[in-house]
């Protein structure tokens, strides 16, 4: 008994590290609207495209990847709400944007100094 679990506990390990640098760009936290069938953006994945086309165009590309990973939420289940992380610089701010799940209009967009 003992060889086996001596087998499968590294086996386990490498199939959890692999499934989690799978795709590291990408680290969708499965966020969806739950409540509402007729809604254009009810995937994390959407939300993170409009922002992304967004943000890229108002603020540069090179400024808001930097700030990757992104954080993403689903406010009063009808808003996405995305973040981004703080550079590793130590200076500069973060964007947010808040989008509507209803039909992808941009309800707040700004950018910290």
């Amino acid at each position: 008994m003992k060889t086996k679990m001596s087998k499968i506990i590294p086996i386990m390990i490498l199939v959890f590290f692999s499934m989690s640098c799978n795709d590291a760009n990408k680290n969708y936290s499965n966020n969806k609207i739950k409540k509402c069938e007729d809604c254009l953006v009810g995937k994390e994945e959407t939300a993170v495209a409009i922002a992304e086309a967004i943000l890229f165009e108002r603020f540069g590309k090179d400024k808001i990847e930097n700030q990757k990973p992104y954080v993403v939420n689903v406010k009063q289940d009808s808003i996405w709400k995305l973040e981004g992380t703080f550079n590793k610089l130590g200076y500069g701010g973060t964007f947010y944007i808040e989008i509507s799940s209803k039909d992808a209009k941009v309800l707040e967009i700004y950018h910290g100094k």
